[in-house]
This record gives C-alpha cells, structure tokens and sequence, in this order.
C-alpha cells in the first residue's frame, strides 16, 4: 500500500468531500484546515513530488519517495541560480511579490489565472522528473515578460515574479539555463506526499500537545471536539490514521487533545498484530471536517447537521496495483 493525498479543485465552483476525494482508495482521511470556503489549505500539502501548498510554522505529516513517514514542522528555503552563478532567494509559492525585491513562484496548482507582476520569468524544466522538492532541477527560460502573465502552466512549468526594484537590476534572458530548487527542512530526503495539520500531539512515545509553540488557543487543546489525526509507530512500520466522532451527546462528545494523544499512544496497539502504538502524532482539521472513509462508505458519524461536509484536502491510501 501508499499513501497519497487528494485536494479539492481550487479552480471550481464546488468543494468536494472526503468521501468523493477517496474514490479508488482503500481508506481516506479528511485532511488540513482551511479558512473560509475550502479553497486553499492553511499548511503544507505536497502531492505526487509536487508542492501545492507551501508550509507555515504548524506541524505536517510527511511520506518520502521511499515511503519512510515523517511529522515536523516544516520551513520552505527555495532559489533561483542563474547561468552567472548567482542565487536568488525566491520567498513564496503561489503568490504575486509584496516587497519591491522580493522574488515569487507560481506552479500549475495556483489558483490565479493570471499574475500581475513588474517582471516574470516562464521556465520550462529540462529534467524528466519536473519536481523540486529537496532538490535542485535545471530549466530554461523560455520567455520575460513585464506587467501581467496568464497563468496556464503544466508540469515540469513555472514563473517566476519579481518585484519593482528585482525588474530593474535582473539580468535575467530569455534562453538562459537556471536552476530552480525548494528545499523544506527538516527533511533531506525527496518528498513525494505531505499534508499539513496541527498540532504535534506525540512525540517520541510521550504525549506532548504543542498548541502553544504552533500558536493555537488553550480553549482548542482542552475543549472536547470531533477530531482527526494521523500517527506512526516507532519502527515506521505501521501508519494510524484515527478519527474521533464529537458534538453529539448520546453518540460521542469529541476528545480533547491530551485525551487524543493518549488514545493514539495506549490503545491503538490493541487493534494491531504487532501492539505497536503512536510514536509520532499530529493532530489534522476536526470538528464538522472530521471523516473517516473505508471503500469510499463514510464509516463514522460527521458532526454537522448536514452530513458530510466539503473540505481542502484528504490523505488516502492506495491499493499498491491502484492507478495513481
């Protein structure tokens, strides 16, 4: 089995559920948090070697092209080298520059349709793979422009913005090789799927809510909700992906996140051949987002009065001869 993540089209009229983000996928949890309707994820979300989302200071869930699972809060460092040699800082993802030298990138999954910018830079991989997640890839420079670029890029395709003062020292030509690279410590190795959440709820095999650090409110830690997170065992073996009804006495009135962690690290290994338990745990969006789906049948009980409701992203797993 893999994991992957699933995003609703930010480019649409209408969000999807986790149920209809599952489709094909042997189970599936609702994902980030999203602000407002669910348009853009508030954290990290990578999929299939490709940044979506960029990170902000909460924790994250990570699976490296290999596979090995990761949980941190993640930091984007990301440039651009040119032919001379020279690194440019690039500061954002999908985003038009706000300081007058700042440098921007824009991939296919913006959800501009077109970018307003003192100068832009389309450049066109020229590695196969087309990824820049923890590494570095060549592309050329296929055309500078000033003002306004549509925004239809493919993979393997980028654009790159500069500010008032960047437009008038770039050297920067059309034909010119350059390097771009994104790199997001902690982790060294590839990436290939991440989704973004918060906060860390188990560290090390020992509860540890780190709403604090993460800059959420004591009242979210404490106060019990319908809550979603997902987890992984000490040897990296076995993945928990765990999902807390809430808000309906009689049914379930929700943990808080302390309960939530000791849920993770004391009773999961009763559900497991191996006994094993959370070694690492993040907590991801709850409430009315919280849902569990097995063979695309919703298998908990969602808590608004409406059913199931639309989100940002999902984590699925995949069946290994799934098309992915």
């Amino acid at each position: 089995m893999r994991l992957q993540t699933a995003r609703s089209d930010n480019r649409g009229s209408r969000a999807s559920k986790t149920s209809e983000l599952a489709a094909g996928a042997l189970a599936a949890i609702n994902g980030d948090f999203f602000f407002g309707t669910p348009s853009r994820s508030s954290g990290l979300q990578i999929q299939h070697g490709e940044l979506i989302e960029e990170p902000r200071p909460r924790s994250a869930f990570a699976v490296t092209i290999t596979g090995r699972p990761l949980a941190g809060v993640f930091a984007m460092r990301a440039g651009l080298i040119t032919n001379s040699g020279h690194v440019l800082r690039v500061s954002h993802l999908n985003r038009k520059p706000r300081a007058s030298d700042e440098l921007t990138y824009y991939n296919r999954y913006s959800s501009a349709d077109s970018v307003r910018a003192p100068v832009g830079f389309f450049l066109q991989s020229l590695d196969s793979a087309g990824t820049v997640i923890n590494d570095t890839v060549s592309a050329r420079v296929m055309q500078v422009r000033r003002r306004v670029w549509p925004l239809k890029l493919g993979p393997g395709q980028w654009l790159v913005a500069g500010g008032p003062d960047f437009a008038r020292t770039q050297t920067i030509a059309a034909g010119d090789t350059v390097k771009l690279y994104t790199m997001l410590p902690p982790a060294e190795e590839l990436l290939g799927e991440a989704i973004g959440g918060g906060p860390r709820i188990v560290r090390d095999g020992v509860p540890s809510i780190e709403y604090e650090q993460e800059s959420l409110s004591a009242a979210f830690a404490t106060d019990r909700h319908p809550r979603t997170a997902v987890g992984f065992s000490r040897d990296e073996k076995t993945l928990f992906l765990v999902t807390v009804d809430g808000r309906q006495p009689g049914h379930s009135v929700g943990m808080s996140l302390e309960e939530l962690a000791h849920l993770m690290l004391s009773q999961l290994g009763l559900f497991t051949r191996s006994r094993a338990s959370a070694h690492q745990a993040i907590n991801l969006d709850g409430g009315g987002s919280t849902t569990m789906v097995v063979r695309e049948q919703v298998v908990n009980r969602p808590s608004d009065q409406t059913g199931e409701r639309p989100v940002v992203n999902a984590l699925l797993v995949i069946a290994p001869d799934a098309a992915g």
